[in-house]
């Protein structure tokens, strides 16, 4: 029997981030992909919390499966494991982090002015601010032209009206560092070298207070290396999870 494999996307995209990568991903795994809530045909829940939304897709996914979370889905991924949710195996984390902005001893993130500049930016244009999200996901890679276009296709579909800046909340506000020895399933956090969001230095540290924490930082990728630098990545799931 495959291991399970729950994919569950970041910030802005949905489940289609991850159509270039199934044909492989699905001849080891049981590939169960998550749109969250409020994105594509899932709707808003009543409250958009992270922790409503780690529960929301507990429910719609297998137990024993491993979750693979990409940025935002990252942190939705964590706030599972640590509530004990779905039973999880192991955890895969893609450009996450436990703390996505500044603050005291922590500086391997954004500044807080960055996340509150796009919040202001996307009262005033939807469109204009997460065209230049797309553009940060892929900076400082080489070729970034095609693989900008792979990612329009996951934003082809706006989120529901208010889900974006629920999102935007839980990035701004969600803090793990404190719980990350708590969470003892195998975790392997893989961030991108010249990841202008999430400093690769944060998946580092995260693994070396976890009880069973272990990073790869893929050379030359941003913050989708998934993308970027899918045969690295692929061994790296293949690897950890099979």
């Amino acid at each position: 029997m495959k291991p399970k494999l729950v994919l569950i996307h970041g910030w802005g995209f949905n489940g289609a981030v991850w159509n270039s990568l199934l044909p492989q991903l699905k001849q080891l795994f049981e590939v169960i992909v998550v749109d969250l809530a409020g994105y594509r045909s899932q709707p808003l829940l009543d409250e958009m919390t992270l922790e409503a939304m780690a529960v929301d897709v507990a429910a719609r996914v297998p137990e024993s499966a491993i979750w693979l979370g990409w940025s935002l889905g990252g942190q939705v991924a964590l706030q599972a494991a640590l509530k004990q949710l779905g039973q999880i195996n192991k955890l895969i984390l893609v450009g996450a982090t436990p703390r996505f902005v500044q603050g005291a001893g922590w500086r391997a993130a954004v500044k807080q002015k960055i996340l509150d500049d796009f919040g202001e930016a996307l009262i005033r244009s939807r469109e204009t601010t997460l065209g230049h999200f797309l553009t940060l996901q892929m900076l400082g890679v080489q070729d970034a032209k095609p693989l900008l276009q792979e990612l329009k296709i996951s934003l082809a579909q706006s989120p529901q009206a208010g889900t974006l800046e629920a999102g935007l909340e839980i990035l701004n506000h969600s803090d793990f560092r404190q719980q990350l020895s708590q969470i003892e399933q195998p975790t392997h956090w893989i961030m991108g070298e010249r990841d202008q969001l999430v400093p690769y230095r944060a998946g580092e540290e995260a693994a070396g207070v976890m009880p069973n924490g272990s990073v790869r930082v893929i050379e030359g990728a941003a913050h989708a290396p998934f993308l970027s630098h899918p045969h690295q990545f692929l061994d790296e799931v293949f690897s950890f999870g099979g």
